[in-house]
């Protein structure tokens, strides 16, 4: 009985830093999504979909490297997807609108693709690079493919495009790039998480400092985000 009370706080502050860690990725994913995707949206930049699939794929390696917790990995995607919401708030648009729910579920559908690759070959991707650059190009397939079919069969995206695409057409163009795209960032953002997990670890090892970090990166990321979707991004 003693032993399993010594155990509860460890595990509670184990769980409550892997939450923190959650919001942290997918706040910064989410308000890169806003910012940069944003701005790669309006100067109409070719392949923007893909380079941000890269990038959440990149943002999603990093936290696996620090905490080695594949189950993590749909939490930050889904904490990334809120971001969508500020839509809602600050131009009133309905919650169920294909503008909302269809970013949204891209950046989810990537999160879970992620997670699922992350289980099996996790311990891989630190060994051999050719491994991260597969489970990236893995991730990005599985993740359009699963995407391209929620938007054509539950959402009807083709009727809102400007031009109208076919589940094979996306999936042999944008499919391929994403998954292009997705096997470079994958191993870069893997070593970029162990860079960041030994550079900081001495330091954020002070719960207060950890906890202060990560409050205000959150709510830098929200902050900044909410500003450039009113500056028109």
């Amino acid at each position: 009985m003693t032993e399993v009370n010594q155990n509860k706080p460890g595990s509670l502050q184990d769980l409550v830093r892997l939450g923190v860690g959650i919001l942290v990725f997918g706040s910064v994913w989410g308000s890169l999504e806003a910012t940069l995707g944003g701005f790669l949206h309006m100067i109409i930049f070719p392949n923007k979909g893909a380079i941000m699939s890269g990038i959440g794929v990149a943002i999603m390696a990093s936290a696996l490297a620090v905490y080695r917790k594949p189950v993590m990995l749909p939490g930050i995607g889904i904490v990334a997807a809120s971001f969508k919401l500020l839509d809602v708030w600050l131009f009133s648009l309905p919650v169920a609108s294909i503008h909302i729910v269809n970013p949204a579920m891209a950046i989810v559908f990537e999160s879970l693709a992620f997670g699922l690759v992350a289980v099996f070959i996790m311990n891989r991707i630190a060994k051999n690079a050719f491994i991260g650059i597969g489970a990236g190009a893995l991730v990005g397939i599985i993740s359009a493919v699963a995407w391209v079919y929620f938007a054509i069969y539950v959402m009807n995206a083709p009727a809102y495009a400007r031009v109208v695409f076919t589940a094979g057409g996306f999936i042999t163009n944008q499919g391929v790039l994403q998954a292009a795209f997705s096997a470079i960032f994958l191993p870069l953002g893997y070593l970029a998480g162990e860079w960041l997990s030994v550079k900081t670890s001495p330091v954020l090892a002070r719960r207060p400092v950890y906890y202060a970090v990560s409050a205000s990166t959150v709510l830098a990321c929200w902050g900044i985000s909410a500003l450039a979707l009113v500056a028109g991004l």
